[in-house]
């Protein structure tokens, strides 16, 4: 740090912080984001986004498990929970993009 102070300081990097900063910091404020643990916040990181994604997860496999109900030939039907864990860890790539990219 230069020691300089800043315009502006925004607290919590979740949906509406990094927006708020780079719009400020886009006007020429010298602008401090402050994010104690994950930029996106709670629900992109382990919150809302990643349990829909188990959730969706988990309801297709339940389809598929009636699949014969419906005159569907589905064979039988497990989860790969490597593969559901990825998919639910890919949520927050946009902030993480966001993140590098400043």
């Amino acid at each position: 740090m230069t020691g300089e102070p800043f315009d502006d300081v925004v607290i919590g990097a979740g949906q509406a912080g990094p927006s708020l900063a780079a719009r400020l910091a886009g006007t020429g404020r010298r602008v401090a984001l402050i994010e104690r643990r994950f930029v996106g916040g709670t629900c992109v990181n382990t919150g809302c986004r990643p349990t829909k994604a188990l959730i969706a997860s988990a309801k297709v496999a339940a389809m598929a498990r009636r699949a014969a109900e419906f005159g569907v030939a589905a064979g039988p039907v497990s989860a790969d929970m490597a593969a559901v864990r990825a998919i639910a860890a890919t949520s927050p790539t946009g902030s993480r993009a966001w993140r590098g990219s400043r």
